[in-house]
């Protein structure tokens, strides 16, 4: 009898686990650490019932052939980590992946073959997937994506990479507070919380303009926290339209990903269970 699946989405702010309709939420942050993770899992699957299972482990960060966690600038604990000896006594088997890359697999497993379409997240980063007639773009090193990565100017006209302007702890770099201090003021109509985050977004926006320009796809999916912040998303399509070339932008559709707040731990359950 095959052993259960279960999906893990490791990123900056939570630790997001799921086993068919079971879920659990735990707060991260920089401090988090991998023991802290085996602790979690360990209190899940025994809640859950589940001796052993196939676990996907999607991370924010740039993971090797081998499946180590090679970089993680978020969850700086985490580089290095390679998580199959240490889950031995509970997995039957670890797949270890980027956090975007199994969004990518989840939001298009059933893509027809002629599909050119990019997987964005933006949350305390911002990364993207790749599919080019069908198929996952990987890059020589398998990092292909890395969008947050790309350089912008901020407005002192200082280079930055686009995560610095756009990505959830930006925001809350720019403002000063926590993450839920900066949700509570930005629905409450905090004039300078809506400000950086509409700056945040026009910046976005332009790295979206990148991809459109770059790659031509059909279809943006997006996801993540940060676009749940009033007014982002909106600053960031305008900024994104008046940057792209008109043709390209009128051929892609941008839309919001079909499975929600699970599509990344989804994505790593799906990468376990091939």
């Amino acid at each position: 009898m095959q052993p259960p699946t279960l999906g893990i989405d490791l990123g900056g702010t939570k630790l997001l686990m799921v086993a068919a309709d079971q879920e659990s939420r735990v707060v991260t942050g920089p401090h988090f650490t991998p023991q802290q993770l085996h602790q979690h899992l360990v209190e899940f699957m025994t809640h859950h019932g589940i001796e052993r299972a196939n676990i996907g482990i999607a991370v924010p960060g740039l993971v090797d052939a081998s499946q180590r966690l090679v970089a993680c600038d978020v969850l700086p604990h985490f580089t290095g980590w390679r998580p199959q000896t240490e889950l031995a006594a509970v997995a039957q088997q670890v797949t270890v992946l980027n956090d975007v890359k199994a969004a990518l697999g989840e939001e298009f497993h059933d893509a027809p073959a002629s599909l050119t379409a990019v997987m964005i997240m933006v949350g305390t980063a911002i990364g993207a997937g790749i599919l080019a007639d069908g198929r996952p773009l990987r890059g020589c090193s398998g990092w292909a994506g890395e969008l947050g990565y790309i350089p912008v100017l901020d407005a002192d006209g200082q280079l930055r990479r686009l995560d610095e302007r756009a990505g959830g702890a930006a925001i809350t770099t720019y403002c000063n507070m926590p993450a839920d201090e900066l949700a509570r003021l930005a629905q409450a109509g905090d004039a300078r919380v809506l400000a950086s985050i509409a700056d945040a977004g026009q910046a976005f926006g332009l790295g979206l303009a990148t991809v459109i320009n770059l790659i031509n796809p059909s279809v943006i999916a997006l996801g993540g926290g940060t676009l749940a912040l009033p007014g982002y998303l909106d600053a960031a399509l305008a900024s994104a339209q008046k940057a792209s070339i008109t043709t390209l932008w009128q051929a892609c559709e941008i839309r919001m990903v079909r499975t929600g707040h699970k599509v990344v731990a989804l994505g790593a359950a799906r990468a376990a269970s091939v």
